[in-house]
């Protein structure tokens, strides 16, 4: 097999053991600066509130038209009735136009303001008592006055913001019980399984010269199914074991560099053209180098065998300004150009949400395959969730995946790619030391570059 990485293209043979392949240099990486413009989004516009009048302009103009008009039809009046104004029951006749404009002028009002403040309080009212109730997809709807919109939205906001954080408890509290449940489990199925397998070893030993064909096909397939529950027992244990609260700042440019290089020498991307764009600046995260590795491992395999091991993978790291990601937007496809809509999960809307650092920094690995589907793309993170043929998988790579980013106190969510596949979006908080170096980096400088490497 062959493969390409970076200016090096390595051969190694199948057939043989398992070894480092040889390496032979190609022409040098080409660089080329990335676009620092993002394309603009085609969703349409929500209302500006400055389009929307307060009500306090409501209220004053509506109730001096209605008492302009009020004046003008009692002026009116006396003018048409005005030889019944001066006869002798001419002041009852004054008065009851005077009664009428008033009670018209009242009703008016009414209306006013039970149109634009008692109606709008009212379906905030309801919207709460329900929330209250446990109905956590109620929502208000739009209102004529800015007052009331601002009302609506913040109450919106709320409901969302706190929706949102009963199901992340609830999601962690279904992971901690998950680890707990892992930890015992691979305690209680490692002992056994060891024994098992070293008796299979012993066993195919003394049986070696004498055995008969089919007994050794047996105990192959115990070797394997063995190996295969060990793997799931290692990523439960990956999963359960406590991380520190704290680690050092690392280049997660380097992380992911090295994850690449190690796959590429494994042959992992046979057949699979990979792009790797990094920033020309380090850019600093607080997180274990391991888990990191592991993180970048999962997430690169997985997108191998999503596309059977043919097509494209593109890796992005870029350091992003927050405001910029809790938009929506559109991209257009690289394969058709067709239009692609791009949004953050609500999980990672409210983590951007409670950040205020301008810049986040963002790692995307996006694949030409099949895809996830948007109603398990909230599930694709959960334990023993997988979307492969039984026996395949485990489910446990992209929960572990997920455990890890929360463990560097970031978020992941996934989306369609450009490349018509899977797209992965990784955030973490750039580390205090890179958002220095940062704000102290010369404006003129070029910010990003990007590496290409096929294989």
């Amino acid at each position: 097999m062959a493969g390409h990485l970076g200016g090096w293209m390595c051969r190694s043979d199948p057939r043989m053991n398992p070894s480092p392949p040889s390496c032979r240099p190609l022409p040098a990486t080409r660089y080329l600066p990335l676009s620092p413009s993002r394309p603009k989004s085609s969703f349409a516009e929500m209302p500006s509130p400055s389009a929307i009048p307060s009500l306090r302009t409501e209220l004053l103009v509506r109730l001096a038209v209605l008492t302009a008009a009020a004046i003008l039809l009692a002026v009116a009046g006396l003018v048409l009735l005005g030889d019944v104004v001066s006869s002798e029951h001419g002041t009852l006749y004054v008065g009851a136009l005077l009664t009428a404009d008033l009670v018209l002028v009242v009703a008016l009002g009414a209306y006013v303001v039970q149109r634009l403040v008692v109606r709008p309080l009212t379906q905030l009212l309801s919207a709460a008592e329900a929330m209250a109730g446990g109905d956590s997809a109620r929502r208000v709807g739009d209102t004529s006055s800015l007052e009331m919109h601002r009302l609506a939205t913040s109450f919106n906001r709320i409901t969302e913001r706190r929706t949102e954080e009963q199901a992340q408890l609830v999601r962690v509290e279904k992971l901690a019980s998950v680890g707990r449940l892992a930890a015992g489990v691979a305690h209680e199925l490692g002992n056994p399984l060891t024994a098992i397998n070293s008796y299979v070893h012993v066993l195919r030993g003394r049986l070696a010269r004498s055995m008969e064909r089919d007994i050794g096909d047996v105990l192959t397939v115990m070797e394997r199914e063995c190996a295969r529950i060990d793997r799931i027992i290692r990523g439960l244990l990956d999963y359960a074991r406590p991380r520190p609260a704290t680690a050092p700042p690392i280049d997660i440019n380097d992380i992911v560099r090295s994850v690449v290089d190690l796959l590429a020498r494994q042959g992992a991307f046979e057949g699979v053209q990979v792009d790797l764009e990094l920033t020309r600046q380090e850019l600093h995260i607080h997180g274990d180098r391991h888990d990191l590795e592991q993180l970048f491992v999962n997430l690169l395999l997985n997108a191998v065998d999503a596309m059977a091991r043919s097509g494209r993978v593109v890796v992005r790291v870029e350091r992003a300004a927050r405001i910029t990601l809790r938009q929506p937007s559109v991209r257009r496809s690289v394969i058709d150009n067709h239009p692609v809509e791009h949004a953050p999960s609500s999980r990672a809307q409210l983590w951007l949400a409670g950040h205020d650092s301008a810049e986040i920094a963002k790692i995307v690995v996006a694949d030409s395959g099949p895809g996830v589907p948007a109603e398990i793309a909230d599930r694709i993170f959960d334990p023993f969730f997988t979307t492969k043929q039984p026996g395949k998988g485990t489910g446990l790579g992209l929960a572990i995946v997920a455990r890890i980013v929360d463990n560097c106190h970031g978020t992941i969510w996934v989306t369609t790619a450009r490349e018509a596949g899977a797209a992965f979006h990784v955030l973490f908080p750039i580390a205090a030391a890179a958002v220095g170096e940062s704000e102290a980096a010369p404006a003129s400088a070029p910010r990003d570059e990007r590496a290409r490497r096929a294989g």
